[in-house]
C-alpha cells in the first residue's frame, strides 16, 4: 500500500511540475515556426552542413494565423552561425570553438564566442580571431569528428571543446532534405545517408517551400487563410500524428511502468516514456567510455598531432549554476566524463571554478523562462568563464609566448 501511495503522490508532483510531458501538441492551435528552406544540408562525415551564406525565411504561426515573419541570415561565407569575430588572416592569436547549440546560438547574430574575442582584445591588447564551429544537437562524438577535419584545414592557436552535460551521451546523427517544394521535410536520422527510411529518421523542423517572406507579410494582415496556409497547417496536423509521437506523452493512469522505479534504478524519471521515441529523435549512445569508440580515437590522433593548444570546458546551465554544482549527471554521463578526461589526458574545465558563485538570479541565464540556451547575459558569463579559464590555466601565455 505504501508502494502505492508513493508512486501516486510522485505522479501527482510529476503532472503538476512537467505539465508538457504529459499533454500532445495540439496539432491545429499553438504557436509555432516554419521555415521557407532548411537551415541543414546532408554531409556524412559530419551528419550535416550549414550551407554557407544562406537566408532563410520564417512565418511564425499563432492559434491557426500568421502572426509575424522574419528573414534569417546567420549562415557565414565559411558555414559557420553569425559573422566571424576578427580577421582570420592577420590576428595575432587565432582561437577555434567546437560546440553545440549552445556555442550556436545567437542573438541578432551575436554568439558566446563573439564576446570571447571581444574580451580577450581588451584583455590582452592584441588582435584576436574567434572562429565559431558550434553545430546544434552535436555531441562530444561528433565535436571531435568536426575538429580533427577543420583543426588541419584552419590551424587555430587555441581550439576550445565547449560542451554541456547533455552532450556527454549524445550519438552521432544525419540530417537530411527529403522530398521536393511543399513536401520537402528536414529529417533526423541516424543513418549516413540522404534518403533514409521513415523507421529511421524523425522530423526536425517544418519545412514550407511556399512560406516566403513576401506572402507571409501579406498574411500578417489578411482576415482569412488562403490555400498555402491551410496546406501548411495540413502538413503540420499530418506531422504530429506520425507513429511514435504519441507514445512520448505520459499518462498518469498508465500503471504499466512506474515512474517512482525509474527514478530509482535509471536515475530517468521519463526512461520508459523516452525509449518510446521514434528513431533520431534525440538519438543517444550506448557507449560508456570514449575509448571503445574507433573514430573517436582517430579524431583525438589527428587533434594531438596538430599544433593547437587545446582545451575541454563544460558550459554549467541555469539550472546548474543555480544548484551551485556544476554537473546534472546520470550514471553514464558520470562514466563518460571520466572516461574523456582519462582518454584526452586533459581535464575538463569547469565554469563554476572561474566565475564568481553563487551567481545572483542564475535564471537570467536563459534565453527565455522556456529556454534554456544562452541570453546575452548568459554568454557574456561564458565567454568571461572560457577567457578566465585560459589565462588562469596558462593556456594563453603558453601560446603567445611563441610568438617571441
Amino acid at each position: 500500500m505504501g508502494g502505492l501511495l508513493l508512486e501516486g503522490g510522485y505522479r501527482v508532483y510529476l503532472r503538476y511540475n512537467y505539465p508538457h510531458r504529459f499533454t500532445f501538441p495540439d496539432s491545429g492551435k499553438g504557436s509555432f515556426g516554419v521555415y521557407n528552406i532548411s537551415h541543414w544540408e546532408f554531409d556524412k562525415e559530419f551528419g550535416y552542413v550549414y550551407p554557407p551564406g544562406r537566408t532563410i525565411d520564417q512565418v511564425n504561426i499563432g492559434d491557426g494565423r500568421v502572426v509575424s515573419c522574419d528573414r534569417i541570415s546567420v549562415i557565414n561565407k565559411f558555414g559557420n552561425i553569425g559573422p566571424v569575430a576578427g580577421d582570420w588572416a592577420t590576428a595575432q592569436l587565432k582561437i577555434a570553438v567546437f560546440g553545440d547549440s549552445w556555442t550556436a546560438f545567437h542573438h541578432n547574430g551575436k554568439t558566446w564566442p563573439h564576446f570571447l574575442h571581444e574580451i580577450l582584445e581588451k584583455r590582452l591588447g592584441k588582435s584576436v580571431a574567434v572562429m565559431n564551429f558550434g553545430r546544434d544537437g552535436y555531441g562530444v562524438l561528433q565535436m571531435f569528428d568536426l575538429a580533427a577535419a577543420k583543426i588541419p584545414e584552419w590551424k587555430p592557436d587555441i581550439t576550445v571543446f565547449a560542451f554541456i552535460t547533455d552532450d556527454l551521451t549524445r550519438a552521432r546523427f544525419w540530417r537530411t532534405v527529403v522530398g521536393e517544394g511543399d513536401n520537402q521535410r528536414v529529417l533526423t536520422t541516424i543513418d549516413p545517408v540522404a534518403v533514409p527510411s521513415e523507421d529511421r529518421a524523425t522530423d526536425t523542423s517544418l519545412l514550407m517551400a511556399s512560406a516566403t517572406y513576401a506572402w507571409c507579410m501579406r498574411m500578417v494582415t489578411a482576415e482569412e487563410p488562403d490555400e498555402v496556409l491551410e496546406r501548411l497547417m495540413d502538413k503540420r496536423r499530418r506531422l504530429l500524428l506520425r507513429p511514435g509521437r504519441q507514445l512520448l506523452v505520459a499518462n498518469v493512469w498508465d500503471f504499466k511502468h512506474s515512474f517512482v522505479l525509474d527514478r530509482l534504478l535509471r536515475d530517468d524519471t521519463f526512461w520508459t516514456i523516452n525509449r518510446r521515441a521514434p528513431a533520431g529523435m534525440n538519438p543517444r549512445t550506448d557507449l560508456r567510455q570514449y575509448v571503445d569508440d574507433t573514430q573517436f580515437l582517430k579524431d583525438l590522433a589527428k587533434i594531438k598531432e596538430s599544433r593547437t593548444d587545446w582545451m575541454l570546458f563544460h558550459l554549467a546551465m541555469s539550472l546548474e549554476i543555480k544548484a551551485n554544482h556544476e554537473y546534472r549527471l546520470k550514471r553514464q554521463g558520470t562514466a563518460l566524463l571520466e572516461s574523456l578526461e582519462r582518454v584526452t589526458g586533459k581535464k575538463v574545465l569547469r565554469t563554476t571554478d572561474y566565475i564568481k558563485m553563487p551567481v545572483e538570479q542564475p535564471e537570467r541565464m536563459k534565453a527565455a523562462p522556456d529556454d534554456e540556451h544562452p541570453s546575452l547575459w548568459g554568454m557574456n558569463l561564458y565567454a568571461d568563464a572560457v577567457s578566465e579559464a585560459m589565462i588562469r590555466e596558462g593556456t594563453l601565455a603558453k601560446r603567445l609566448s611563441h610568438e617571441k
